[in-house]
């Protein structure tokens, strides 16, 4: 095991993680208009972080499709990461059936991790949650746990997912969203914020903003509508990678100095 002074040391050299990335719920077929969505996340990808929601039929389906199977490929291949969707129904669907669910995500697409839809905020929910959790670390030591309550949650549930989405909602309910107090000590990849109904690229730049102001570090902003604001990628696409990726990252230097803290931090406990 690494010693915490040379787990800082290496943080300083090894490349930095984006300071905000996109997560994208790409729920359109990889067809027509559904393959020029895809196709622009893939030519994106090396520029921003970009996270896609796979989602083939409320879940895998139960057979392969040879054109997700591309489509998932040549973004991975990008540098994209890409994450299969299953459904829990707020902690009462049965654990069994979406375990399923996972296995044939990485059975039949080889995803990168697992986006847990209508995830329960009630910590009555929490052994189910966390059931999932080690179940997919099971089968992937380094999958990608995205979880969604949609809104504010209780912070135990930060042991069930790499990053939560604590919004997921049209942008005149994000006005006056407030991100609840104890995410602000978090790291910022920890949370996600889903906005659609964002009618511009001035608006999204501004629901980027804030997100960031709320410690957000994944966001995702769209001007289609509620009867399925998910299908299509936003008219401002370009934009919005663009205000993404200019989002400056924190120097190595900050890196170290984080890692130098947590060093101290531990001393002081030994002591």
């Amino acid at each position: 095991m690494k010693s915490a002074v040379a787990t800082a040391l290496l943080a300083l050299f090894m490349p930095a993680a984006h300071a905000l990335e996109l997560l994208v719920p790409a729920y359109f077929y990889p067809a027509d208009d559904g393959a020029s969505y895809w196709q622009s996340l893939t030519d994106s990808a090396p520029g921003v972080g970009i996270t896609a929601i796979l989602n083939p039929d409320s879940g895998p389906g139960s057979t392969l499709d040879t054109n997700y199977t591309a489509v998932v490929g040549s973004l991975q291949a990008a540098g994209g990461r890409v994450i299969g969707y299953v459904h829990t129904s707020y902690g009462t669907r049965s654990a069994a059936t979406v375990r399923a669910e996972i296995d044939r995500y990485y059975t039949l697409y080889g995803v990168d991790g697992i986006f847990v839809d209508e995830m329960s905020n009630d910590t009555a929910h929490l052994g189910y949650y966390q059931s999932l959790h080690d179940y997919i670390r099971g089968l992937d030591g380094s999958g990608f746990i995205v979880g969604n309550p949609g809104t504010q949650t209780a912070p135990d549930y930060l042991a069930t997912a790499d990053v939560l989405v604590t919004f997921e909602s049209p942008a005149a309910e994000y006005a006056g969203y407030e991100a609840d107090a104890w995410t602000q000590s978090q790291d910022a990849s920890r949370f996600a914020h889903l906005v659609y109904e964002v009618p511009d690229a001035a608006a999204m730049q501004a629901v980027i903003a804030r997100a960031r102001a709320m410690n957000v570090g994944h966001v995702y902003v769209t001007d289609d509508d509620i009867s399925n604001p998910w299908d299509t990628l936003p008219s401002y696409w370009a934009a919005q990678t663009a205000a993404v990726a200019a989002v400056p990252e924190p120097s190595a230097w900050a890196t170290l100095a984080a890692g130098l803290g947590l060093i101290a931090a531990r001393l002081r406990r030994r002591r």
